[in-house]
């Protein structure tokens, strides 16, 4: 009986140590739609602009969201294709909007996943739930996405 506690005693004991070790729980991560686009550079080029926002990924201690280019495209003419990426947001608990200057975006991989880099937009927004549409200047589908902003 008593090798029978002893057994026992250490996967209780294991689990007991888990517990304390286990990370606070942090805001979640928000993935926006990404937008749909055509592309400039190469020919035929499409593609996405992705973008998340991440409470514990700021920049320069701001709030951020995270904007990068995904496209496709033949690689016989051009070694790249790219868009220009706009994105307006608007504080749905204070009302206040606007948009941050269109940034240019690219990729170098003609096909497979991307080897652009995450470009970071902070968003002057004020607290609280704020959606962001994401447009480009080509042809698109706009992306969206909705997140809670402390500042």
């Amino acid at each position: 009986m008593r090798l029978f506690r002893s057994l026992l005693a250490v996967p209780v004991a294991a689990a007991a140590l888990l517990a304390v070790a286990a990370p606070a729980q942090a805001d979640p991560v928000t993935t926006f739609t990404p937008a749909n686009t055509a592309g400039v550079g190469a020919f035929p080029c499409f593609g996405q602009v992705l973008a998340f926002h991440d409470p514990q990924n700021t920049f320069y201690g701001k709030q951020t969201v995270w904007i990068r280019a995904d496209f496709t495209f033949l690689p016989i003419l051009a070694q790249g294709c790219g868009v220009t990426a706009t994105l307006s947001w608007k504080n749905l608990d204070s009302g206040a909007s606007g948009s941050f200057p269109p940034v240019p975006l690219g990729d170098g991989t003609a096909f497979g996943p991307t080897d652009a880099l995450w470009v970071p937009e902070t968003l002057p927004t004020g607290p609280g739930r704020v959606e962001v549409t994401i447009d480009t200047n080509l042809p698109h589908t706009p992306g969206k996405g909705t997140f809670y902003s402390p500042e």
